[in-house]
């Protein structure tokens, strides 16, 4: 209470709720703000929502007395879902380690009750984190045979405390557990495309467990002891540190989008699964696309902290352009037009969209430049596979990077600032677009083509003519893109 007033306004209670997470961080309880958020931005916007779950009158401030009420209700809720270390670099992510078979069925109970209760989050999360241990693929989609792993995993907790049958004692052969698992999965696959992902695990699952508190949870079969897994390096959230540098951070993302089965993959994996939980607010497995706005604000933290990506301010010139062209974005995502898309389709977008990016060259964004700049590809292979693809459809996004690279190579030759560009304008022009072609050896220079400057603009100045088709002695942007193109 830095103002002495008895009541914590909001740009204070940032400072509160780390003095308040000393204690329990001392004891391995509650993780380091950096552990928790992939930003400072990220913090504050999620201490700023909690401030206003607190200050329920709206007035700005917080009493002790509406403080000390929200903390005991938060320990008490912490406590009895089972107070136990947090993992650093599983986040979120963390499995749900009742310590007593009452403790489960007070948390079952408050996970059902209501969807916006702690405990249904908390709920949502067990279940994302047995199913991405179950997705060995990393695919974000799980067929019948992972299926049967996922059981196993989901089963661990009711088991612990005899609240489900172990599978050797379901079953009496392997084989029936499969064919038994297979059909349940049929049920849940209901498209018979052969995979599940994880919103149709999460409805079904929300579904079998309100069922089985309704019926009455009872611990009738015998406890299993549990073996936790305690490998979680894979599960590293983290995709940068404070020593990273944008060259780390470059590396690191085109290893993970050229070999699935390294290391960076994987984080890279569990980092997108990390904003798409994030933005996840409906906590339904899919993303609406008025989420969809924030999901990509959350992902694009990242690479704009190491200039790679603009800042929105940069990229539009309103909100209202934003929104439109994430909008789009949204549609193009959503293949099925079903208004909301899955873990699956974002990691697939979002691992494509990566791959493009730093195939065609990971380079800093220009600040104030916009969606104005150059192609930096890193070598002549990537800048080759770069113009296929821009050539080959017009609806690629390298297509759409061609686009603005040639209208900036345009605009910094149209010194008049004039919108059109003369026979001498054209001149530097064909300078400044050579320069990409030129890098790897795929043009002459200007001095290994002609033999003198007059030669040189002769020549430029001729060509200028075949694309100055009415002869007014300008070419405007669309005359050269539809040449260049």
């Amino acid at each position: 209470d830095a103002s002495l007033t008895g009541r914590i306004k909001k740009e204070e209670f940032d400072a509160l709720i780390d003095v308040a997470a000393v204690a329990p961080r001392k004891f391995g309880f509650a993780p380091l703000a950096s552990e928790q958020y992939v930003s400072v931005e990220e913090r504050r916007e999620a201490r700023a929502n909690l401030f206003k779950t607190i200050n329920t009158e709206g007035t700005g401030e917080i009493s002790f007395q509406e403080f000390l009420a929200w903390a005991m209700e938060h320990i008490r809720g912490k406590v009895l879902r089972g107070a136990t270390p947090w993992k650093a670099g599983v986040g979120k992510l963390s499995l749900i380690q009742p310590s007593s078979a009452g403790e489960f069925v007070e948390f079952l109970k408050a996970a059902t009750s209501s969807t916006t209760s702690p405990e249904h989050k908390d709920l949502y999360f067990h279940l994302l984190r047995c199913f991405t241990d179950a997705d060995t693929s990393m695919s974000g989609v799980i067929d019948a045979e992972g299926f049967d792993k996922l059981i196993d995993i989901a089963g661990m907790a009711p088991r612990k405390f005899g609240f489900a049958p172990s599978a050797a004692a379901m079953f009496k052969s392997d084989a029936e557990r499969k064919a038994s698992r297979a059909a349940l999965f049929k049920t849940i696959d209901r498209d018979g495309g052969g995979t599940i992902s994880f919103d149709e695990f999460l409805g079904w699952a929300m579904a079998h467990i309100k069922g089985k508190v309704k019926g009455g949870v009872k611990a009738e079969y015998k406890p299993t002891a549990i073996k936790e897994d305690a490998s979680l390096a894979a599960k590293n959230l983290p995709i940068y540190d404070e020593a990273s540098s944008p060259a780390d951070f470059a590396a690191f993302c085109k290893k993970a989008v050229t070999d699935k089965s390294s290391p960076e993959y994987q984080k890279m994996y569990y980092h997108l699964l990390r904003c798409f939980s994030d933005a996840d607010a409906s906590l339904t497995g899919r993303i609406k696309k008025e989420e969809f706005d924030a999901l990509i604000d959350v992902a694009a933290v990242a690479p704009r902290k190491f200039g790679f990506a603009p800042l929105a301010s940069e990229q539009y010139v309103s909100v209202e352009e934003r929104r439109e062209a994430r909008a789009n974005l949204f549609k193009t995502i959503n293949t099925e037009g079903t208004g909301e898309i899955s873990f699956q389709e974002f990691l697939a977008w979002a691992m494509e969209h990566i791959r493009g990016k730093v195939l065609r060259g990971a380079t800093p964004w220009k600040a104030g430049v916009g969606k104005l700049s150059l192609i930096q590809p890193s070598s002549a292979g990537e800048f080759v596979e770069f113009l296929k693809a821009a050539t080959s459809s017009t609806t690629s996004p390298e297509h759409k990077d061609l686009y603005f690279h040639l209208l900036r190579c345009f605009t910094d030759a149209d010194t008049s600032m004039s919108g059109v560009i003369d026979a001498e304008g054209f001149d530097k022009l064909i300078d400044i677009a050579g320069m990409a072609p030129r890098k790897f050896g795929f043009a002459p220079s200007a001095a290994a083509m002609f033999k003198s400057d007059a030669e040189r603009k002769a020549s430029r100045a001729a060509l200028f003519k075949t694309i100055d088709r009415d002869g007014g002695g300008t070419i405007s942007f669309d005359e050269f893109l539809g040449w260049a193109m």
